[in-house]
């Protein structure tokens, strides 16, 4: 970024002759951020049906597998390693009118608890930072998918702009794999697992901008103020291991917003055969 302007402002510069109001109301007007959601228009985009059986990978509480089962017809299956995340999602499912098309399972990437060509297409939202074994992990995904099959990934990369220290504290504390955050080397793991990658669309910091619009995510800045500000009073009250993730996704969400972590959304499509 500094690169664009070599040499610093001076003084005049800064309180010269510009229009500070009218610069305010420029960045007062929406860019039109996609919303988080059109995910799963790419996903329509690529053909779903009512036969088609999707792999949610990490689906957490399966939020997002009862979003397909809802939208496409499609029978869906769940998988997530946190326990509390199966409970959750078990009772979603139970509660959900297209919940007899969601089944959950417990298992992890790297070891995907699904038979070989048992899916016709993968979806993986926001989770690969946290898998430390990638080559293993894109290999099952390549196993349970069905020849041709394609997979939709939604991940969150580094940038140039992510100083080395800022990387060690984020990742510490959230879980995430240092060597994740670089989209070249998943690039290079999936092509070795056998995908193809059919599409890359630089999402960048769209999906946070529109939540914040909409008024879906918190103040980012404002939370880390205060977890600063107040930080051993709210260690007490929180705890470590409570204090520490919400600083840490408050610093992804900042990061994301301000261009040191980037969204990417990939399409990958398996082999025609085996």
């Amino acid at each position: 970024m500094f690169d664009d302007w070599p040499e610093p402002l001076t003084v005049e510069e800064m309180y010269g002759d510009w229009d500070y109001e009218a610069a305010v109301e420029l960045l007062d007007q929406s860019l039109s951020p996609r919303r988080s959601t059109s995910i799963f228009d790419l996903v329509a985009s690529l053909g779903v049906e009512p036969t088609d059986v999707v792999l949610d990978i990490g689906g957490r509480d399966a939020y997002h597998s009862l979003m397909m089962a809802e939208r496409f017809g499609c029978r869906v299956v769940c998988v997530d390693p946190a326990e509390a995340n199966i409970t959750d999602g078990r009772q979603a499912v139970a509660d959900h009118e297209s919940g007899h098309l969601v089944e959950v399972r417990r298992g992890v990437i790297e070891e995907i608890p699904a038979a070989d060509d048992e899916f016709t297409m993968a979806f993986s939202r926001d989770m690969l930072a946290h898998i430390p074994d990638i080559d293993r992990a894109m290999a099952e995904c390549r196993r349970v998918l069905v020849p041709g099959g394609r997979m939709v990934i939604h991940a969150v990369f580094a940038t140039d702009l992510l100083e080395p220290h800022e990387m060690a504290y984020l990742y510490a504390n959230t879980a995430a794999v240092p060597s994740r955050a670089f989209a070249a080397d998943f690039e290079a793991s999936a092509e070795r697992a056998g995908f193809a990658i059919e599409d890359v669309d630089l999402v960048g910091s769209e999906f946070y901008e529109a939540n914040q619009e909409a008024g879906l995510s918190p103040n980012y800045l404002l939370q880390i103020s205060r977890l600063r500000r107040a930080k051993e009073d709210l260690r007490d009250r929180l705890g470590d291991v409570a204090y520490r993730t919400m600083y840490g996704n408050a610093l992804w969400g900042t990061y994301l917003l301000i261009g040191k972590l980037e969204t990417r959304v990939y399409v990958l499509k398996a082999p025609s055969s085996k």
